[in-house]
């Protein structure tokens, strides 16, 4: 067996640089034993076992008992760890918490349970074990019925909770740790053989990753990461390419299995940073020369190791989860918005006060993700966070009021520290604390057990006792301290001893007011006159073609009535409000809000209903819409389709071959345009307001329309003569005709996002008036068919149909309607106090998708209005499946 070497620091070991000042322990087989026990401690806990703090006097120790340096310091660990299961069973063991009633410092680090089955997927350093949650839950909180971690990190507390039967809540603001939280959570609330399964599927992909190769970069990535990072290279070009390669292969997994997916992204996610030339050292950095030659891991072997790692676990004896651990919200600071949990057990451990930046420490991670697209997005990230690092410090966040021990603290460190951040950053860590902890209170039942696992600090010889000053701030609110334990020491970079500590608390209401969310509506009049007269049945707003022109720009089976969306942006709204769609379609609702004058986000998974919307929310000029016409033109002319393109349209199409829409002339210039727009896919709003054009005149009844006789909305099979139309004449006078009616002056331009309503939010998106919006109903037509044409032309393929759909919120709803769980959640969070989320659903006789949506929407809201109204009056615009809904809903939650 090879030996093992561990490092001990000492300030006056013999070298000429601090980064050498530690002495290297070898240990033997016969000492391997010894090495497993002490590996993950820290120098000074090393130091304290080898009983001294000094290089000098150890080594003249050893010089004393005449033995090798070396021998002895191996001799004197055995004695002193032979002593702790004696000596320290009492006084260091948490009173008998741990099971073997020894101290372990070991286990309330992340490294405790970096081995263990589903925790070690994702390294997160700042974390701790399994058994030590068990072992503050048997201490302290035995008959514990509702457990809640507010900075949840990567999942330990809410999982072991959920293991040990007890319902969960977690909060944690960081997406790449929420993702690793979530999907642990839901393999392990399957059922063993479909894990065994997944486990088996991740072998194969483990095999095949030879393939990466074969896939091809993803430009978005890409381009994020030029907008992200600049000129930044975290990457050797080799494996950067890789990077983006695998990014595309777990895309390409995601349309057939999107848990394996998910499995596949948390195996790249763990490679990447030591795939880098990045290290992970408390803060991220660059490796030194030495640990690029030494430390070097290639990006394929790091995955193809990770994927076994994962698949191991999956075949397990790990017990799965009989209770779900709910994620309840991003940010620990919404809590103070929702309703009561019920909570009698918290614990806990929120970043400690020692400069970290925990989203830098993710930036790759969170771009691989899709989280970062731009500069900004990082900057976003901190302000949600706590401030727990100078970084952090921002002209925005002040230290209004701080407790007379913080302030103490504070003064001494203005008076000391070399950057006037530091004081800044402590006086708001405690202020922002506090003020979390305050809303946390009208979640706890009194008597709840809160345990806080936190980590003091020392700047410029100034000590931060966070203990102490925790207890202080939380002593006003009602927190009795119970317990406290110290778990580990350390010594800062300035030799300061630090320290690891478990606060244990009683919550007892001490009989302050907490600030009752608030029933505030003043949407209330308008909502009350527009339920008594349904507007929108009325003229001039029942009338087909109400509204501005470019409500029309393309048809779209499905559509929300303009008239329906311009008076809820209208009641709902204040002027100059925010307002988000997460199904925008076709921008019917951001577009009604960007013509009075309100900022409007979208998201929309649809690549052609997002480039519809995207066109709609928009500026334009005529004259560059014409230019990108030009462009068209000129690659329509210089380019030939290939027998590959043609032979594909011979075979493709549902209602009908696409060889049986179009006159061949008129077919080969819209393959050509189609490779136009994927090979230049558009940026600018004018390249988006031509290909919306174009979409709308792909098929249609009357001349506008390229294709024989079909129907605007879906693409039956077409009928009449095949006669060539022009792509370009009939593309110009669509443009033209669209761009007649002017935009009004306060129109806002809008943001649309091409992503999936389930999946993380953009950060941007926030202090919203309102979520205004009109899912997929139950029981709707199935809009990828009735759009096949269009999503066609947009780039998909038969590949694309059999797969995609499977992701969307049409489908995936009538599994479960926990599929808008992360939809009500998000929604929550990013709403401003008063803020209101108004759904327009579908009833039918085999779902009442209001009913279903309340049940859900209970955990984040406090109120609901509903309002039904009938769909007789609804046209059918000549089609004949409409589906089986019987009844519109307006559902109101605030």
């Amino acid at each position: 067996m090879p030996q093992k070497y561990k490092a001990v620091y000492f300030f006056d070991f013999p070298a000429d640089s601090a980064k050498q000042k530690s002495l290297t322990l070898g240990f033997g087989s016969k000492s391997i034993d010894l090495y497993e026990t002490v590996r993950d401690l820290t120098s000074e806990e090393i130091r304290q076992l080898l009983g001294s703090s000094s290089f000098e006097d150890l080594a003249a120790s050893a010089t004393a008992d005449e033995l090798p340096l070396n021998t002895y310091c191996i001799r004197q660990l055995r004695r002193s760890v032979g002593e702790i299961s004696t000596k320290w069973r009492q006084q260091l063991a948490f009173s008998g918490m741990f099971d073997k009633g020894i101290f372990d410092p070991v286990s309330v680090t992340f490294k405790g349970g970096s081995k263990e089955p589903f925790i070690r997927w994702y390294p997160y350093l700042e974390g701790y074990s399994p058994d030590y949650v068990k072992a503050i839950l048997e201490k302290y909180a035995p008959d514990a019925r509702c457990v809640l971690d507010p900075f949840s990190g990567n999942g330990t507390t809410a999982l072991t909770a959920a293991g040990l039967g007890v319902p969960s809540y977690f909060c944690e603001v960081n997406p790449v740790l929420q993702f690793a939280s979530q999907t642990k959570i839901c393999v392990r609330r399957m059922v063993r053989d479909i894990r065994v399964g997944l486990s088996a599927a991740l072998r194969q992909a483990a095999q095949g990753l030879g393939m990466i190769a074969n896939f091809p970069p993803d430009l978005r990535l890409n381009g994020a990461y030029s907008d992200c990072f600049g000129d930044s290279v975290f990457f050797d070009q080799a494996t950067y390419d890789q990077v983006l390669r695998a990014r595309s292969w777990i895309d390409e997994a995601a349309l057939v299995n999107p848990i394996l997916a998910d499995l596949m992204t948390i195996a790249v996610l763990a490679a990447l940073v030591p795939a880098s030339r990045m290290q992970r050292a408390g803060d991220l950095r660059y490796k030194t020369i030495s640990e690029l030659d030494n430390n070097a891991v290639s990006l394929i072997s790091g995955i193809r190791e990770n994927l076994a790692r994962i698949a191991s676990d999956l075949q397990s004896d790990v017990d799965g989860l009989a209770i779900e651990p709910i994620l309840i919200s991003e940010n620990a600071r919404s809590l103070a918005s929702i309703p009561c949990l019920n909570v009698d057990t918290i614990i806990t451990s929120p970043p400690y006060v020692n400069g970290t930046n925990y989203f830098r420490n993710t930036k790759i991670e969170l771009w691989f993700m899709r989280c970062l697209t731009q500069k900004s997005d990082l900057a976003k990230f901190r302000s949600e966070a706590l401030t727990a690092g100078i970084n952090d410090v921002t002209i925005a966040r002040i230290a209004n009021v701080m407790h007379p021990e913080v302030k103490k603290v504070v003064s001494e460190l203005e008076r000391n520290t070399y950057d006037r951040r530091i004081p800044q950053m402590v006086g708001i860590y405690f202020t922002e604390l506090t003020d979390i902890f305050r809303g946390l209170c009208r979640h706890l039942v009194p008597n709840a057990t809160v345990a806080i696992d936190i980590g003091d600090s020392c700047y410029a010889g100034v000590h931060v006792p966070v203990d102490r000053l925790i207890s202080a701030c939380l002593e006003e609110l009602g927190f009795a301290e119970k317990d406290q334990i110290q778990l580990r020491k350390r010594r800062s970079k300035g030799g300061a001893i630090l320290k690891q500590t478990l606060l244990v608390y009683n919550y007892r209401p001490n009989g302050t007011k907490l600030s009752p969310v608030s029933s505030s509506v003043p949407w209330s009049k308008e909502w009350e006159r527009y339920k008594a007269r349904i507007p929108h049945q009325s003229l001039p707003y029942s009338k087909r073609n109400w509204g501005h022109a470019l409500h029309s720009l393309c048809s779209y089976p499905g559509k929300l009535k303009p008239a329906i969306a311009h008076h809820l942006v209208k009641i709902f709204t204040p002027e100059r409000g925010r307002i988000m769609d997460p199904f925008a379609g076709v921008g019917t609702i951001p577009f009604e809000g960007a013509l009075q004058g309100r900022m409007t986000f979208g998201l929309e998974i649809s690549p052609a209903a997002f480039a519809i919307a995207k066109a709609k929310i928009q500026l334009h000029s005529l004259n560059r819409c014409k230019g990108v016409i030009k462009q068209l033109e000129a690659f329509l002319q210089d380019s030939k389709p290939t027998e590959s393109e043609l032979n594909d349209t011979r075979v493709f199409g549902y209602n009908g071959k696409l060889t049986e829409y179009y006159h061949i002339d008129t077919l080969k210039e819209i393959i050509l345009a189609r490779r136009f727009f994927l090979s230049h896919p558009p940026s600018l709003p004018e390249e988006f307001f031509v290909l919306a054009s174009l979409l709308h005149i792909l098929h249609g009844n009357r001349p506008y329309a390229l294709s024989r006789r079909s129907h605007p909305l879906t693409p039956y099979r077409p009928s009449g003569p095949a006669e060539y139309r022009s792509l370009l004449r009939h593309l110009e006078t669509k443009v033209a005709r669209s761009l007649r009616e002017d935009l009004p002056p306060d129109f806002q331009p809008g943001i649309m996002f091409f992503q999936d309503a389930t999946a993380w939010w953009p950060r941007e998106i926030d202090q919203l008036d309102a979520v205004i919006t009109s899912p997929p109903f139950f029981d709707s037509t199935r809009f990828y068919l009735a759009n096949w044409l269009r999503l066609w032309f947009c780039g998909w393929d038969t590949h694309d149909f059999e797969g995609r759909p499977s992701g969307f919120v049409d489908e995936r709803q009538k599994m479960s309607f926990d599929v808008y769980v992360p939809i009500l959640r998000q929604a929550r969070e990013r709403l401003r106090p008063g803020g209101v989320v108004v759904m327009h659903l579908g009833k039918s006789a085999k779902c009442d998708m209001t009913l279903e949506l309340q049940r859900l929407g209970k955990r984040w809201f406090h109120s609901v209005d509903i309002l039904s109204e009938s769909v007789l009056h609804c046209e059918s615009h000549g089609i004949r499946d409409k589906g089986n809904v019987t009844s519109h809903e307006y559902m109101v939650l605030y």
